[in-house]
């Protein structure tokens, strides 16, 4: 009878867990605690949670109780190799590998793959909660609303140590979470200030900014492979991200680069400029098919005509609205280029979509882009989808 009770309970917890997965949509994109069993770890931009792809994503660290800050041992150890770009989980019956470069995921002892990949952002790699969490027995992980936080949202991963139940937990952590929460406004730039959670989705176009530093988002529109590797190196070498939108034809035709800008933290998203709603959604569901087939992951960001946006947002999309279109031409100078940019953006005081057409003229004019953006105090957020 014991048994039967313990697997019951086994049943409704796992039921419960998928049911905490809710759709979050874009405008509750928000702030992202993280706690292991009952402590809660400081909130900090660079290790905040985030969704991709339909899976919620975590820093490695909270898997070792010597890297995660709140020293909470959930029975599992972390490493990343840097010169392997390896990431790996383990204890002393299991072994879990992530192969950023390769953008795999794999049982070190048997050969198992398992459709997973690791993400970095900000110097760090981020792993799926869900699949670390499946590989090991005992380990679980919820996401929860925190009713008294706005857009506020509890990560929380938890062994048979955990005392209270996300619940009980949530209602009894008022005064840590509001001391989290106080700390990490303080600790932002007046930027950041205006949307502490931006990085977590695409903020509303209409957003304001009331500081001299303007949030602004990268788009590279890709129709072909030409000056792509370029335009990668400059944003690599600069630590910038941007959202690469491809046809579907690209993604299998740039396998290579495609990996490498999921590896080193950019976003992707797919191109579909179909001559009607219907078409463009098929050629976005052809855009996930070969991201499966090539990174065993999939988008919900996508850039489409403007008449098609809002029947592609009810059908679940990210829709990339842009404030500024650039198109440089093969004659025009990286100079004048980039003036030309800041003069048509002069004033202005909201957070800022760019549009950069891909290509040799995009490669060739980006490097003083961004320098110029940054002199002007136009700040280069990381575009990043939210689950729907």
């Amino acid at each position: 009878m014991a048994k039967r009770l313990r697997a019951l309970a086994g049943l409704l917890s796992a039921l419960l867990c998928l049911g905490l997965f809710l759709p979050i949509r874009v405008s509750a994109a928000g702030l992202y605690f993280t706690a292991l069993n009952d402590r809660i770890s400081e909130l900090s931009s660079d290790t905040m949670p985030f969704w991709s792809g339909g899976l919620l994503y975590v820093p490695y660290t909270v898997f070792d109780a010597s890297k995660n800050g709140v020293d909470v041992y959930l029975g599992t150890y972390a490493s990343y190799a840097v010169n392997d770009n390896k990431v790996t989980i383990y204890n002393t019956q299991r072994l879990l590998t992530f192969d950023l470069a390769a953008g795999t995921c794999y049982d070190e002892l048997t050969g198992a793959s398992y459709s997973a990949r690791a993400i970095m952002r900000n110097g760090k790699p981020f792993l799926p909660a869900e699949t670390v969490c499946s590989f090991f027995p005992g380990l679980r992980v919820s996401c929860r609303t925190i009713p008294y936080i706005s857009q506020g949202y509890m990560v929380r991963i938890t062994n048979a140590d955990a005392v209270l139940d996300d619940t009980t937990f949530i209602d009894s952590a008022g005064i840590t979470l509001d001391s989290r929460l106080k700390a990490y406004t303080q600790s932002l730039n007046p930027a950041e200030t205006t949307n502490p959670g931006g990085e977590q989705g695409l903020p509303q176009p209409d957003e304001p900014a009331t500081s001299t530093y303007i949030p602004t988002y990268l788009a590279v529109l890709c129709r072909d492979g030409e000056g792509l590797s370029s335009i990668l190196a400059t944003l690599d070498g600069r630590g910038e991200y941007a959202v690469f939108f491809l046809t579907p034809e690209l993604i299998g035709q740039q396998g290579d680069l495609v990996r490498r800008m999921l590896g080193t933290g950019h976003s992707v998203g797919i191109l579909a400029e179909g001559s009607s709603a219907l078409q463009s959604r098929q050629l976005l569901e052809q855009g996930n098919l070969a991201l499966e087939e090539l990174a065993r992951t999939r988008t919900t960001l996508a850039y489409v005509p403007q008449g098609q946006r809002a029947a592609l947002e009810e059908a679940g999309w990210v829709c990339w609205r842009e404030t500024l279109s650039l198109s440089p031409s093969d004659t025009v100078a990286p100079t004048a280029f980039a003036n030309s940019t800041l003069s048509r953006l002069s004033g202005r005081q909201l957070t800022t979509f760019l549009t950069l057409t891909g290509g040799d003229g995009g490669a060739r004019v980006l490097p003083t882009l961004l320098r110029r953006l940054e002199q002007e105090h136009f700040t280069l957020s990381i575009p990043m989808e939210t689950r729907l």
